[in-house]
């Protein structure tokens, strides 16, 4: 029901209530009121959706910084222009001759599947990262730990919107889904090395954005996995204005509404879901924690129900929650390891 009619049947209401005429106007202000709580709502959603608070580096990311070494790594800065013209903030991980405790570990779990493994300091291929929603490029630092001992090279940046990425908004790979080749491309031209074995792998809404960038460009890449992404943002967007009930559609509307009135875009239009259809052969790899309650597992099973390449995988996290599908006992990090190195190893060498 709409709030002008909401509105009409307070009046009615009031016209037939015993009560004081001062308690009959009062009735006005449900409506009202209801009213502006949903906008206030919409507007304060819509803001940290398309532009969230950007996160300072955190102490863990000092510590690999400043050691890389230590974590089994070679760090160097670089930044590669956005199909835009505008400079995206990346970091390029290599491995060195010693893996850390926790790359070793990893190495460990894989020799006991028995998946070959290239020497340590080897560089078998190359892996674009895309960090999650309020986040940034550091945040897959720890995990550029663990599949740098498997042998890959990983490049990292900042979405838009996050992190020192210049520009103000994130568009959830509506503009994005080209940026991953040019942060490949950039690299490869920067450090010289060959862009043709290359992978993607995202977290949340990086995971949305390499599936986007998988469709985009899908002779690029030879493998896309992804944990915790949605089929559609509308889906999500629906999701987070359940909270009001009977009005939870309207709000969702209106939450629509001012996203495309703050950043310029229809959010109904981001739907990694059609992505992901467009993926026949590619190796495709979908993850997701079977207790996360914001971006609700039901999303990785329309992804990975869409999803026409007889090569794909369902993982399937237990206990995880949205943003702790590291944080967990089950072998997260060796399953993402073999399914690259097995996507790598069945496809022949690009020269």
């Amino acid at each position: 029901m709409a709030l002008n009619e909401w509105a009409w049947v307070a009046s009615d209401l009031a016209s037939m209530s015993p009560f004081p005429p001062w308690i009959k106007h009062g009735l006005w202000l449900v409506p009202l009121l209801g009213g502006f709580t949903i906008l206030g709502f919409a507007w304060q959603a819509s803001r940290l959706l398309v532009s969230p608070k950007r996160r300072p580096l955190q102490d863990y990311h000092q510590i690999i910084l400043k050691d890389p070494a230590a974590h089994g790594m070679r760090l160097r800065s670089f930044a590669t222009t956005h199909p835009d013209k505008t400079l995206t903030p990346c970091l390029i991980c290599e491995p060195t001759s010693t893996p850390s405790l926790k790359g070793q570990r990893v190495r460990d779990q894989l020799a006991q599947r028995d998946v070959r493994l290239p020497r340590t300091g080897t560089v078998i291929g190359t892996l674009v990262l895309a960090h999650g929603h309020s986040g940034r490029k550091e945040d897959h630092l720890p995990v550029a730990e663990r599949l740098c001992a498997a042998g890959f090279r990983c490049l990292l940046f900042d979405v838009p919107g996050h992190g020192d990425h210049p520009k103000p908004f994130t568009t959830f790979g509506l503009t994005e889904a080209r940026l991953p080749k040019a942060v490949l491309d950039g690299a490869a031209a920067c450090f010289d090395f060959s862009p043709t074995q290359a992978c993607l792998f995202g977290v949340s809404e990086g995971g949305a954005i390499i599936l986007q960038a998988a469709a985009h460009n899908p002779e690029a890449w030879l493998a896309v996995g992804e944990l915790s992404s949605f089929a559609t943002l509308s889906q999500v967007i629906r999701h987070e204005a359940r909270r009001f009930g009977p009005f939870a559609n309207l709000t969702a509307v209106v939450m629509q509404q001012m996203v495309k009135h703050r950043a310029n875009y229809d959010p109904s239009q981001i739907r990694p879901i059609d992505a992901v259809a467009v993926l026949q052969t590619m190796p495709v790899l979908i993850g997701h924690g079977d207790a996360d309650r914001f971006v609700t597992p039901n999303n990785a099973h329309e992804l990975f129900a869409a999803c026409p390449s007889p090569r794909k995988q369902f993982l399937s996290i237990p206990g995880a929650s949205h943003g702790r599908v590291f944080v967990t006992e089950a072998p997260v990090y060796a399953t993402l390891c073999q399914f690259f190195l097995e996507a790598m190893e069945a496809t022949p060498v690009r020269r």
